[in-house]
């Protein structure tokens, strides 16, 4: 059974990754900028998170792709052979939810801008100009999950322990929480969420349901101070409309670690059309919340058993989509 490996950090784990998964197999580690079209040998298992079908040969003998993380919009779903599964991993929440309380910790605390102008000798401190702002702590303050999957809930976790206050939305509110929430609303409470919150993390999945779900009516719903926070995909918020509310302070700031534009074959664009970088009020990281040792290498053990399985004929975990008996994907959990 051939295997082509086209996730970066799964080429890098490449020898553990063998050796996990044991014998019987022959592999093929791709280098940044091939695909699967690149391979010498038709595989029967894909790992990667792209996958289109002008590289998919007419007589393809995939049997499995394997995502080595959650997100699989990247695969050309109508584009698998007849019997070929997608299945996903995760492990990412506690990573991802760091990173939310550390984005909540330094905007709250107007850290970054503080930073810059202590480099070039500007003290913004009451206590050397009046005029400067007081920061607040996170206790008692309310932070809105809007999605309250797996990164949510360990959001809450965090946010908890800290003394904050834990309102949330998801498709089934009724569903116990891993901590107790002060409120869960449903799908359609958007709005009530918003109003609540002092901070929002956005962790939702993108769909078609969800495109575009915080635009420019949902950011007014904000209040002044509120601070948004991105960890899900880029197009759930209108780039226009959260580039403008940054601008003119409708709201107190943002931290966009998912972006609109991706480089793409080396070429390094920016990742919006719009200039967030000129703004003093966001913080922008490269899709890296989730990007920890620890993360990649529990993400590899799922790689290599899911490989394991497909050979030895046994049962495989997290299927996300299956040709052509669903047509349509089964939602990421």
């Amino acid at each position: 059974m051939h295997v082509v490996v086209a996730d970066p950090m799964q080429v890098r784990l490449g020898a553990q990754l063998r050796e996990l998964a044991g014998p019987g197999l022959t592999w093929e580690f791709l280098t940044p900028g091939q695909s699967i079209a690149d391979a010498s040998d038709s595989p029967e298992v894909f790992v990667g998170s792209k996958l289109s079908a002008d590289e998919l040969p007419p007589a393809a003998d995939l049997q499995l792709v394997q995502v080595a993380g959650a997100g699989y919009e990247g695969i050309d779903l109508h584009a698998l052979p007849a019997g070929a599964r997608v299945a996903n991993t995760s492990h990412h929440g506690r990573a991802i939810a760091e990173y939310c309380v550390m984005s909540m910790l330094a905007l709250s605390r107007d850290l970054i801008r503080e930073d810059r102008a202590l480099r070039t000798g500007r003290w913004l401190s009451v206590f050397q100009d009046p005029g400067s702002p007081v920061h607040e702590t996170l206790e008692g303050r309310t932070v809105g999950i809007l999605g309250m999957g797996e990164i949510g809930e360990h959001v809450a976790i965090l946010a908890t322990a800290l003394g904050m206050r834990v309102v949330g939305i998801r498709r089934h509110p009724e569903r116990p929480t891993a901590v107790p929430v002060a409120w869960m609303g449903g799908t359609d409470d958007i709005d009530t969420l918003l109003t609540l919150s002092d901070f929002v993390v956005v962790t939702t999945p993108l769909s078609e349901h969800t495109r575009g779900l915080i635009g420019a009516r949902e950011l007014a719903l904000l209040a002044p101070h509120a601070v948004l926070i991105n960890v899900a995909r880029g197009p759930i918020v209108d780039e226009q409309a959260l580039f403008d509310a940054l601008r003119n302070g409708a709201i107190r700031g943002a931290a966009i670690d998912v972006w609109w534009q991706y480089p793409e074959q080396g070429n390094l664009r920016s990742p919006s059309r719009l200039p967030f970088g000129e703004l003093d009020n966001v913080i922008l990281t490269p899709h890296t919340s989730g990007v920890t040792s620890d993360v990649f290498h529990r993400r590899m053990k799922d790689v290599a058993r899911n490989i394991a399985a497909l050979r030895d004929g046994g049962e495989l975990r997290n299927i996300v989509y299956e040709s052509p008996i669903h047509p349509n994907p089964i939602e990421s959990r």
